[in-house]
């Protein structure tokens, strides 16, 4: 594990892979230097301020532990299995489309202190995926102002006829296979269907049920609105 401090990155314990886990040490490979915003070229890390680094186009706040990406609103309606996927992720049931590297997504959520224990065997296991908590928030402008919710308020619960529960989501990690970081194939970052793949699961027992979300189209707006999805460790 390596976390940020006074601007450095410090191994505290690194270890290296197995079929599903994460080289931690090589990732220093190129997180090795920080570097201030004019001299960028050879890191993709960068210290924009007092505790605010940016990783490619991730916010990092080492001193709130939260971290800020931006996207857009990829549909406003119809059923979903993913919150948030990359491009060439299932675009077709997701709501969020999230400009970022899935990889850099993982990095940044270890050096805000969290941590992945391992996600579920097959989509829709029943299992619940093991890792820290953090809380997911949405932001986007509606007439000049900031619009905050919850991530789990743009969801909606069709069995219950009700927004999601409240949760905290779960770093659940993805997996290497075949030296693949499947989150970066895949391109799944956050599911509320069970994901061996996806970077963070929904918790709750709904995650094995592929037909009970969908999107609640009478808060998300329109499709392709700017909008900005910030995770805070859970405390």
């Amino acid at each position: 594990m390596f976390v940020l401090i006074g601007g450095n990155i410090l191994i505290f314990q690194s270890e290296y892979f197995t079929s599903n886990k994460l080289n931690l040490y090589e990732t220093l490979n190129f997180l090795e230097h920080i570097h201030t915003k004019k001299d960028s070229n050879s890191s993709p890390l960068i210290k924009i301020s007092d505790n605010i680094y940016l990783l490619d186009n991730i916010y990092i706040n080492s001193e709130t532990k939260e971290i800020h990406i931006p996207g857009i609103v990829n549909l406003q309606r119809g059923m979903i299995e993913l919150a948030a996927c990359a491009d060439g992720g299932k675009l077709h049931e997701s709501i969020f489309l999230l400009n970022i590297v899935p990889y850099y997504l993982h990095v940044a959520l270890l050096l805000i202190g969290l941590d992945y224990k391992g996600g579920v065997e097959y989509q829709g296991d029943s299992t619940t995926p093991q890792g820290d908590s953090l809380e997911i928030y949405v932001m986007w402008k509606y007439n000049g102002l900031d619009t905050v919710v919850r991530l789990e308020d743009c969801i909606w619960d069709i069995k219950n006829n009700q927004t999601m529960q409240h949760t905290c989501w779960i770093f659940s990690g993805s997996k290497i296979i075949n030296g693949k970081y499947m989150a970066d194939v895949e391109r799944s970052i956050i599911t509320t269907y069970h994901d061996p793949y996806t970077i963070i699961d929904n918790p709750l027992s709904t995650g094995s049920d592929d037909e009970v979300y969908r999107i609640n189209d009478k808060l998300v707006p329109s499709k392709g609105t700017a909008v900005k999805l910030i995770l805070k460790k859970y405390k």
